[in-house]
């Protein structure tokens, strides 16, 4: 009778483990969620700014696509006299307007770039500008959040399969009033955003 009545208990105990197993593992698959920047709590955006840093960029003599690793979004650069394909800190490519280049960027030495430095499907050095007017919010690595841009991609922070850092940032200029401006947000990996950002005015 104690034996069945050892068993027994033991058998309870093992069943007990195995839902407590199975509990502990939906937990786990539920701490991954994703959401939309119009859903994300934008309370813990904090000002920040650019650092000064190098980079590369050209223009190119023909139709050019490419996948940018860190966001996961594949741009098209054209010869139409305004594409520049950017070259980032860890190689990571994107794309943007001449216009946009030649007022954040300088040469290496610091002297101001024109449109005649570019050579097509050749990179050349261009230094940021330290700048402030930028604000900043973190996203942690288990919140993937996805990004309508102003230049119509979509970007979606802390996707898988991509090194975050702590995790991504979501990025946005400071309006008018000195607040952020929401109407242009876009994603700054995290694996980068510590080399290229301003750090100090985040939120613990």
């Amino acid at each position: 009778m104690k034996k069945h009545f050892t068993i027994l208990i033991l058998s309870i105990i093992a069943f007990l483990f195995v839902i407590g197993c199975a509990g502990s593992g939906a937990a786990t698959a539920t701490e991954s969620r994703q959401i939309t920047f119009e859903d994300m709590n934008k309370s813990g955006f904090f000002p920040t700014g650019k650092l000064s840093y190098v980079i590369q960029g050209m223009m190119v003599s023909g139709d050019m696509s490419f996948n940018n690793y860190l966001e996961g979004s594949v741009y098209t650069a054209k010869p139409n006299g305004s594409d520049v394909v950017l070259k980032g800190t860890v190689n990571e490519l994107w794309r943007t307007s001449l216009e946009r280049v030649l007022t954040t960027y300088t040469k290496e030495d610091g002297s101001p770039l024109s449109a005649e430095d570019f050579k097509p499907d050749t990179y050349i050095n261009l230094k940021t500008k330290a700048e402030g007017g930028y604000f900043a919010c973190f996203a942690p690595l288990n919140t993937r959040v996805e990004v309508q841009t102003a230049w119509g991609d979509v970007l979606i922070a802390n996707r898988p399969e991509v090194p975050h850092g702590d995790g991504d940032y979501i990025l946005c200029r400071a309006g008018a009033d000195g607040k952020p401006d929401f109407s242009d947000v876009w994603v700054v990996n995290g694996a980068v955003f510590p080399l290229t950002y301003d750090m100090s005015q985040k939120k613990k």
